[in-house]
């Protein structure tokens, strides 16, 4: 029975250095040390560098528009704040807003991107998100359900597939509510929108004509004998002599010519929309002086307008290049196109669509610096060309080796390990663990622009 006993010992003591052995080789397999996961929900891993707030104070009593710096528009209809009590707010109300456009920024705030849908894993693609709350007096406020702020959003894509989710900030689940609604601003049309002005004067060219009136019988007509008429279409002015002729003046500084023949029980009009011209030189400098003296006023306006159309345009490619060289979807031609988020509850707003985790390529990876010093990591982190996307890995690591990839993970100490896309060129998709060495950047004292840059330099 001794014997037994001992020999019982022997064989769990044998199964128990097997398991160890089994685990400790399935570690060796996925070859990836990673930290703990002691992450909570909306913990940024670099606080320093999370997303920074603005904030705004507004009258609830009235509406208003808050334009952001990145070009955002917060519209708050009045009687848009609640408290706790269920009561319309009427002091005034601090407004904390920010706004997400690029992968980076997510991970930087830390926030969860992932979805599960019929049992399928998938990661939110993002067309928009924003975060914003409201206090007053301290107290934290709610939304209005009959009077609901929206924010107009800068977006690149005018796809109707995207939704609008609530992050719930406990479970770090995403609630659908629904569709937003897209605007798309061409910029012609807004330049056809300026104010109007009468057209400048012009100088003569070889078709440039002018009318006498022989007959006497037209005595109008004598106002436009000393001038010249220019056709803003040449080939459309079939003017003749004629019977009877008129000169309406229309807008804009066009006037219309007509010549009109009535013989013989025939009558035809010829019509010629023209602008007035003055011959270069003296006749042609008073006439310009006349002008701009008479449209004063109306010139300096439309050259505010005008001014501001084109600095928010100009303003808004600067955001698009920021974020094409980061890899975010084009935009096409000259438009500007804004997703309307409608605020149902102060938070986390996403406007998103499920996108499956890439394939074609797949990792299994011990990383290490360029001293061999291991890299430890709570999870890294895969962005793709053309895909607002933020993929986080834990083991596994999926990827498209027909995109332009860039690979990131912090250690505890913020020294930051990445992969950039021409990294990713001499990978070897494997299933096999294999050691990776990565570039390495101490994130202390980087602002959000170094790291941009440090990652996603052409």
């Amino acid at each position: 029975m001794k014997n037994f006993k001992v020999l019982l010992r022997v064989i769990v003591l044998l199964l128990l250095v097997l398991i160890v052995y089994k685990c400790s080789q399935k570690d060796k397999d996925s070859n990836i040390t990673y930290i703990e996961d002691q992450t909570n929900v909306l913990t940024p891993p670099l606080p320093e560098l999370d997303i920074p707030y603005h904030h705004y104070t507004v009258n609830p009593s009235e509406a208003s528009v808050i334009s952001t710096p990145s070009g955002a528009e917060i519209v708050v209809p009045e009687n848009a704040f609640l408290d706790a009590n269920g009561n319309i707010v009427t002091e005034n109300v601090e407004i904390s807003y920010r706004d997400f456009y690029h992968p980076l920024e997510f991970y930087l705030a830390g926030i969860p991107m992932s979805f599960t849908q019929d049992g399928v894993d998938q990661v939110f693609e993002s067309a928009g998100m924003i975060e914003i709350t409201a206090s007053a007096d301290g107290q934290a406020l709610f939304t209005n359900p009959n009077s609901k702020i929206s924010v107009d959003l800068m977006s690149w894509s005018k796809s109707t597939e995207f939704n609008l989710y609530d992050l719930d900030p406990e479970t770090g689940q995403w609630i659908d509510r629904g569709k937003d609604s897209i605007s798309v601003i061409n910029k012609e049309s807004e330049l056809m929108g300026l104010p109007p002005i009468p057209a400048m004067p012009k100088v003569t060219t070889p078709y440039s004509f002018k009318i006498k009136d022989d007959t006497n019988n037209f005595p109008e007509i004598s106002d436009y004998e000393h001038v010249f008429f220019e056709p803003l279409d040449y080939d459309n002015c079939n003017l003749t002599n004629a019977t009877e002729m008129k000169v309406n003046l229309l807008q804009n500084g066009v006037f219309e010519v007509i010549t009109i023949i009535d013989a013989y029980g025939i009558r035809q009009e010829n019509r010629c929309l023209c602008y007035l011209a003055f011959e270069e030189g003296v006749e042609y400098d008073n006439a310009l002086k006349i002008y701009q003296e008479k449209y004063a006023d109306l010139l300096n306006n439309r050259k505010v307008v005008l001014a501001d159309i084109n600095a928010q345009w100009d303003f808004y490619y600067d955001v698009i290049n920021t974020h094409r060289k980061a890899q975010i979807k084009n935009m096409d031609g000259e438009e500007k196109i804004l997703r309307t988020l409608t605020v149902n509850n102060f938070g986390f707003i996403n406007c998103d669509f499920p996108r499956d985790y890439p394939q074609g390529g797949i990792l299994y990876a011990n990383f290490v610096d360029q001293d061999n010093n291991a890299l430890s990591f709570n999870e890294v982190v895969l962005i793709q060309e053309n895909s607002n996307t933020l993929f986080r890995y834990q083991k596994e690591i999926k990827y498209d080796p027909n995109k332009e990839n860039v690979l990131w993970g912090v250690t505890k100490d913020h020294v930051m390990g990445y992969l950039t896309k021409e990294d990713f060129l001499s990978l070897e998709s494997s299933k096999k663990a294999q050691t990776i060495t990565m570039r390495t950047i101490n994130t202390k004292g980087l602002l959000y622009e170094d790291l941009m840059e440090v990652l996603l330099s052409d």
